[in-house]
């Protein structure tokens, strides 16, 4: 095969047993990659019978897209797609770094990782070797120090490892597998998945190369694709402090929140504080970029001074210190910054924690909870020796720390006393999407997202961009689509950030330069059909491409209806719909509930599907889902 490695590797932990098989084009063209791959093999095995992600029935897969690892720009994405422990429904979610490269060019398109060990044990893959090796000596260890060891074991230092920290092996389940040693693959727990198998680590090797179909065509479409990447708008801003430039656009629009939404909108004075100005100026040493990347959004950042000093890492991003910085209320980037790394050596997701501490301490304040409950901590705002307590209480499972490692939703659910009211959580995932309560197509994406709360499962970025109404008219025939209070004219606009979202991870390429995060001069989907054409060999037209991420974001639809899901979990949480925002410029703003029931009609009208969001038999028979109508159509006639 061209541009697919041409092999998929199954592994069974229970067994022992390890098989490859060959990728047919088919099977290739129809689901394409990535997350595709992911979503018809958990289809196709891991039914409603596995009812807990932590269940060993669980499948827990690798996987790469067609582009992975070649010329064409930041193709160097993963994909890890489980059931999640944090939701128990379809969980994706996706890395950059250099571990899906080097496993495609181990030979592989899919890894599909089953059962239990009955020891600790890690995977090495070396071209056409595979061995399941002891992992003994690494239990315990933190994720830097189990790098090294897998590295001076195999005496190779050049090797990809992606691997859990105590927080998966003690199966918090918002742990996650780290790569790089800080490239996280986080939201859905997959730390917490390989924990439950006993599986520390996969090390991979891989020297076959990506084979191309039209060499010369292929590596041309790359370099204009490239040059168009580096005149991007937004290329200087990412290449100097990444995506915490959101800090400041976010205070723009108005919903740069703290303490857990108590306050709506921060002063200006707080937003310098934490800008990304702020954050480039005095922590950021080098910019660095992931495998093929021409944007190099990624920082490596050294703490000089203060309580903090000497702590230094790469991989800093907005989502992950939000929740230290704004949040839990302590305004100081050292802390998000240590915070954030601290996660990444214990392998917990770094979104997670700090939005946790946020809701205990609003939880604490409010009465709800008191020092009892949290084993003789005092929970206050921008306490930032109670939240790294805390974090290492929840890696480890003590005490109070026990209730939060097992996420926002079980955590407010055990103390209840009211304090799920102040958990917002979408499809049990919490929701750290601060526009989702401003915005109705940001709460729409984020409602509707397949993962639960989620912006990289869909994101409105043409009306974030604060565009004229005439924009809209000239872009989306519609003049509101740039006006967030707005649900008028939404949909087309939304649906096609969703499948640009999709079309990213069935590629195996990065999001940041493409139309999601660039609604103006990103690479489009007739630019991405280009160069899967020409690596593959198949011809693919841009609706076709399109037509594929419908089929995938459908399947994922009807495996979490096929669990239960309908559309009363299609929603944002209750505050968003009853409290206004108490200040800023949004200042008196509330969603309407009606108003997004509306468009929550609008959606499931434009994918076929039916008014409980099910996928009828047209809209299925249309995207050629055979296996599914059997299953999910008989659900709804239409």
């Amino acid at each position: 095969m061209h541009g697919w490695a041409g092999t998929i590797l199954r592994v069974d932990l229970t067994t022992g047993e390890t098989k490859k098989l060959p990728l047919e084009e088919s099977f290739a063209r129809k689901w394409l990659g990535g997350e595709g791959f992911g979503a018809k093999y958990l289809w196709d095995e891991v039914g409603p019978e596995v009812e807990d992600g932590l269940d060993p029935r669980n499948l827990l897969m690798y996987t790469t897209g067609p582009l992975t690892g070649t010329l064409a720009p930041s193709s160097g994405r993963l994909e890890i797609v489980t059931k999640s422990p944090i939701t128990n429904i379809f969980g994706d979610t996706n890395a950059g770094g250099h571990f899906a490269p080097e496993l495609k060019n181990a030979g592989y398109d899919l890894l599909i990782i089953s059962g239990k060990a009955d020891k600790p044990v890690y995977l090495w893959i070396d071209d056409d070797s595979v061995e399941i090796r002891d992992a003994r000596q690494l239990w315990g260890k933190t994720v830097p120090e189990t790098d090294e060891a897998i590295k001076k074991e195999v005496g190779d230092k050049w090797i990809q490892v992606s691997c859990i920290g105590p927080a998966g092996e003690n199966l918090v389940r918002f742990a996650i597998l780290m790569n790089n040693l800080s490239r996280a693959p986080g939201w859905t727990g997959c730390g917490a998945v390989a924990g439950s198998k006993n599986l520390k680590a996969v090390a991979v090797r891989g020297t076959k190369g990506v084979r191309i179909a039209r060499p010369a065509e292929f590596e041309a479409a790359c370099w204009r694709a490239r040059e168009r990447v580096t005149a991007l708008q937004s290329l200087p801003v990412m290449r100097k402090m990444g995506t915490m430039m959101l800090i400041r656009n976010m205070h723009l629009g108005g919903y740069l929140h703290k303490h857990n939404y108590g306050v709506t909108q921060v002063t200006a004075e707080e937003m310098e504080r934490v800008s990304g100005d702020r954050f480039a100026q005095e922590y950021v040493q080098k910019s660095l970029g992931c495998y093929g990347c021409a944007m190099h959004c990624s920082h490596f950042c050294v703490i000089k001074e203060g309580p903090y000093a000497g702590t230094q890492g790469e991989g800093y991003e907005y989502g992950s210190l939000d929740g230290y910085i704004l949040w839990g209320g302590s305004l100081n980037l050292a802390y998000g910054i240590h915070a954030t790394k601290f996660c990444n050596d214990y392998g917990l997701d770094s979104t997670e924690p700090g939005e946790l501490i946020a809701w205990a301490t609003d939880c604490f304040q409010r009465g709800i909870i008191n020092a009892e409950d949290t084993g003789g901590l005092v929970l206050n705002w921008g306490d930032q020796k109670m939240g790294m307590e805390l974090m290492r209480r929840i890696v480890y499972r003590e005490g109070f720390g026990d209730v939060l490692a097992e996420g926002l939703w079980r955590a407010s659910r055990k103390i209840g006393k009211g304090s799920e009211y102040y958990a917002p959580t979408i499809k049990r995932k919490q929701s750290q999407e601060k526009p989702t309560r401003a915005s109705y197509a940001c709460a729409l994406l984020s409602a509707t997202s397949t993962r639960g709360a989620d912006h990289l499962k869909g994101f409105p970025s043409f009306e974030r961009r604060h565009l004229s109404p005439e924009m809209g008219r000239k872009v989306w025939d519609n003049p509101h689509v740039v006006n967030p209070r707005s649900s008028e004219g939404k949909i087309p606009m939304a649906v096609y950030y969703r499948l640009m979202c999709t079309l990213g991870d069935l590629l195996g390429v990065c999001k940041f330069v493409g139309r999601w995060f660039n609604p103006l001069d990103g690479l489009m989907e007739k630019d991405w059909a280009e160069m899967t054409s020409l690596a593959t060999g198949v011809d693919f037209s841009p609706e076709e491409l399109l037509t594929i991420c419908r089929r995938v974001y459908t399947l994922e639809q009807a495996y979490n209806h096929r669990l239960g899901l309908s559309r009363k979990d299609d929603t944002i949480p209750k505050m968003f719909f009853q409290e206004a925002f108490n200040t800023g410029p949004l200042q008196g703003h509330v969603l309407k509930e009606k108003e997004f029931q509306k468009m929550l009609d609008e959606y499931y009208d434009y994918w076929g599907w039916d008014r409980n969001g099910t996928p009828t038999r047209k809209a299925l028979e249309a995207l050629d889902l055979p296996d599914v109508i059997a299953s999910v159509a008989k659900q709804s006639p239409g």
